[in-house]
């Protein structure tokens, strides 16, 4: 646990709700709206939080909308049987997760909940129109000098067996909390790649995700929620990196992406990805990878996949 990280205790017993289907995204929006107005940021010191989990079974993945995902983020087109990119399955998850933190579950206020990092394990390929199951359950959450940090797990299962699993991690921010002044200690990689984000990447990747938060939109929408400009969603260069890493994976099915959401890409915006592969002994092959701004080289996103070498 790091310096200052203080964990909320949550209830030893783990209350189960199951869904039947995705709750519509315009009611998730209106609710979080009007908790905006009632829940506060901050939590009581000896509050103990209810461990909640919601549960999705026998969900289709939608192949036309797999395919405007492959578009939207700048993988290869693939035909319709082909194994769905394993970032995609996170998507499946945001209306589960607009469900919980929209709940009464989610103590504290749902508007502003950002993004800070992004792990998932594929572990079996998987096609559209597989029957899958869905779970997100909340892990922890912590008190930080810069705010309340929540991490879900999230849990895709085909026919009971684990295909695929996630750990998502958010950071509501403190209103007052000082600025970390820490730096970027860490090597620039090679450059491979330059990216371009247009204006409304945001846009067009709300339409394949389902996430709408006002951020991602249009400035006049990001403003009205305390920023200074719309962003592109942090999934969207996580999977924009994994898209331009598809030849050096080629032929690898089962691996694991650590990733972290540092400095917002406010759109537009020229991208520089680098990235570097290295055998990690005992067969284990690393590629690091970082996304800067392509000027000022300023962090954007940061990570690791892991995976087993291929078999000669």
């Amino acid at each position: 646990m790091q310096k200052d990280t203080f964990p909320i205790p949550l209830t030893d017993t783990t209350h189960t709700v199951h869904l039947s289907v995705l709750p519509p995204m315009t009611a998730v929006f209106c609710r979080l709206l009007a908790l905006s107005l009632v829940r506060k940021r901050t939590l009581p010191e000896n509050l103990r939080v209810q461990k909640g989990q919601l549960r999705l079974p026998g969900f289709l993945t939608d192949p036309a909308r797999i395919h405007r995902y492959r578009q939207v983020c700048g993988f290869f087109p693939a035909p319709a049987d082909s194994a769905i990119p394993p970032g995609y399955l996170q998507t499946l998850f945001i209306g589960l997760l607009g469900r919980y933190i929209t709940s009464d579950f989610f103590p504290i206020n749902p508007v502003g909940l950002i993004q800070t990092g992004q792990w998932f394990e594929a572990l079996h390929p998987v096609t559209a129109g597989e029957p899958l199951d869905l779970s997100c359950t909340l892990q922890d959450m912590a008190r930080t000098p810069k705010g309340i940090v929540t991490r879900f797990h999230l849990e895709t299962h085909r026919k009971n067996i684990l295909v695929w699993q996630g750990i998502s991690t958010y950071l509501t921010r403190v209103p007052a909390a000082p600025p970390s002044g820490k730096k970027d200690p860490a090597r620039m990689l090679p450059t491979q790649l330059t990216i371009q984000v247009p204006r409304n990447t945001g846009r067009r990747y709300a339409r394949v995700s389902g996430d709408y938060n006002p951020h991602h939109l249009f400035d006049t929408t990001a403003r009205l929620i305390g920023f200074k400009q719309a962003m592109v969603h942090g999934m969207w260069s996580l999977s924009r990196t994994l898209a331009a890493l598809e030849k050096p994976m080629a032929g690898v099915n089962a691996f694991s992406v650590d990733a972290a959401f540092k400095l917002p890409v406010f759109m537009p915006a020229t991208l520089s990805l680098g990235y570097e592969h290295r055998v990690a002994g005992q067969g284990k092959h690393q590629i690091d990878f970082d996304l800067r701004d392509a000027l000022d080289r300023r962090p954007h996103l940061k990570g690791r996949l892991a995976f087993p070498g291929r078999e000669s």
